[in-house]
């Protein structure tokens, strides 16, 4: 398997701010609105943002039908199962290990997917924004997306060249479980996951600067504090089938604000 092609085909997409990024960083009356309208659903997802490091655990059917694994960052792979590969950083591989481990049994056991991968964000250790969330440097992650490919489409995108894999991607055909479906495997796998902060009529969602700012502050306390409770990042503004979705974090509106 081309695990460049593997690394392009699996690396999460970028998130666009909910109102577009002007000036010196400051936030404009304008929506970002570019790939679709956030306010055509019936509802929108809020889950808490956490603030530390991109994760992924990809999962796929080695040439002996057997379940392998690999563990990347946002960017690049950092290990294969077997320690075909190996990379410290942000000691994610070594963390997301025993988890990759305990699902190899599970992971393909109910379906014929040949490749799933399951997002996490890395926090708490020393991340950045650890403080927020523990005092003693402990690490954890948080599931927030997944999605899986049949063999069939696996192989068809991996004799693409890797230029046509990342145009894929781009244009946002990773097929993303739905709401259902991630909170069904995230249960069944007995994972950790970003939590659901609240369930809003698309209908009733700020849409202006001041009103959306007000909005956030009520999620102002994160929800996955280890052994310290501080300030969340900010939240994902999201719709059931993920097609659409967005970041509100603190810092863009506090900045935003500042006089």
């Amino acid at each position: 398997m081309d695990l460049k092609k593997i690394n392009s085909l699996t690396k999460y997409p970028s998130i666009l701010t909910y109102h577009k990024l002007g000036e010196k960083g400051r936030l404009t009356e304008e929506l970002s609105e570019e790939c679709g309208y956030l306010h055509e659903a019936d509802s929108i997802y809020v889950y808490e943002k956490v603030d530390g490091e991109n994760a992924r655990i990809i999962f796929f059917q080695n040439e002996n039908k057997e379940v392998d694994y690999l563990i990347g960052s946002r960017e690049e792979l950092l290990y294969a199962k077997g320690d075909r590969i190996g990379n410290p950083y942000g000691n994610i591989a070594e963390f997301l290990k025993p988890v990759a481990e305990r699902l190899l049994g599970l992971i393909f056991s109910q379906n014929d997917w040949a490749l799933t991968v399951v997002y996490q964000e890395s926090y708490g250790g020393k991340t950045k924004a650890a403080k927020h969330y523990t005092e003693s440097k402990t690490q954890g992650s948080r599931v927030f997306d997944i999605f899986s490919l049949p063999k069939e489409e696996l192989e068809r995108l991996l004799a693409l060249p890797q230029e046509k894999i990342a145009e894929w991607r781009d244009h946002g055909n990773q097929p993303f479980y739905t709401e259902n479906d991630k909170l069904a495997f995230v249960q069944a796998a007995e994972l950790p996951y970003a939590p659901l902060l609240s369930q809003e009529a698309a209908a009733n969602f700020p849409t202006t600067l001041e009103d959306t700012f007000a909005f956030l502050q009520a999620f102002e306390q994160t929800m996955v504090g280890m052994d310290a409770v501080g300030k969340s990042e900010g939240v994902i503004a999201r719709t059931a089938d993920r097609k659409q979705i967005r970041k509100i974090r603190f810092e863009d509106y506090e900045r935003t604000f500042r006089k």
